[in-house]
């Protein structure tokens, strides 16, 4: 079935997902390229640096019959229905913007529903980037490195994040995420640990820290929006 699924414990509040098959619906990753058969369920892995961890769960023949329902849906022109009490919604935990028309669409529901906060990672750099001043406040978007555009984000200054294998290797000055709190804040670069490499250590280590670091920038937009 076609649609956004509600999402607890992972992220910070209630967050819907917008979920579509990992590889097919990503014309611009290399690192981390996977992709699943939809019939059969078979993993055809590109052996780059990284492998996505989204792709793990299409094992499981009913998030491959939702997540390939919901490319069918929008290939189709076709628009999620969102939920009345929605508040959150991560575009992508798999899958990425397939082409400029579909990116288009996104902006639109976003421009639509201000009362909403999206966010998503993308290597779909050039849709973006063709619509640079065309992106609406409550959609935060997060460039990942490990694609094929990787030029176009120091180019033109873009909001992104790395994959590290481990906390040591983390570049000093980008905060380390673990439950997608800064890709929800805007203009910080920041870093996500390997979830095939990293130990349960490093996740202990680092949740604390996530969560302190969130709790002044979200309070003070909170606030600003209340008042």
């Amino acid at each position: 079935m076609a649609g956004l699924v509600k999402k607890q414990g992972y992220y910070r509040g209630s967050v819907w997902e917008w979920n579509l098959p990992t590889g097919w619906s990503c014309p611009f990753a290399q690192e981390c390229l996977v992709k699943v058969d939809r019939a059969s369920g078979k993993f055809d892995v590109h052996r780059g640096s990284y492998r996505c961890y989204a792709a793990s769960a299409e094992r499981f023949p009913g998030v491959r019959d939702s997540r390939w329902a919901n490319f069918d849906l929008m290939k189709a022109g076709g628009r999620p229905d969102i939920p009345k009490k929605c508040k959150a919604i991560r575009i992508h935990m798999s899958g990425d913007f397939f082409s400029q028309a579909y990116f288009d669409s996104w902006l639109e529901i976003c421009r639509s529903r201000p009362d909403i906060e999206f966010w998503a990672y993308t290597k779909s750099l050039n849709y973006w980037v063709a619509r640079l001043d065309q992106i609406p406040s409550n959609l935060i978007l997060t460039a990942s490195y490990g694609g094929r555009l990787d030029h176009l984000i120091e180019k033109h200054g873009l909001k992104n994040v790395k994959i590290y294998p481990c906390a040591e290797d983390v570049e000093p000055g980008r905060p380390i995420d673990t439950n997608d709190d800064w890709a929800r804040i805007p203009d910080v670069n920041f870093a996500l640990l390997d979830n095939m490499k990293q130990s349960k250590s490093d996740q202990k280590a680092y949740v604390g820290k996530a969560i302190q670091t969130w709790d002044d920038p979200r309070t003070n937009r909170e606030k600003d929006a209340e008042s």
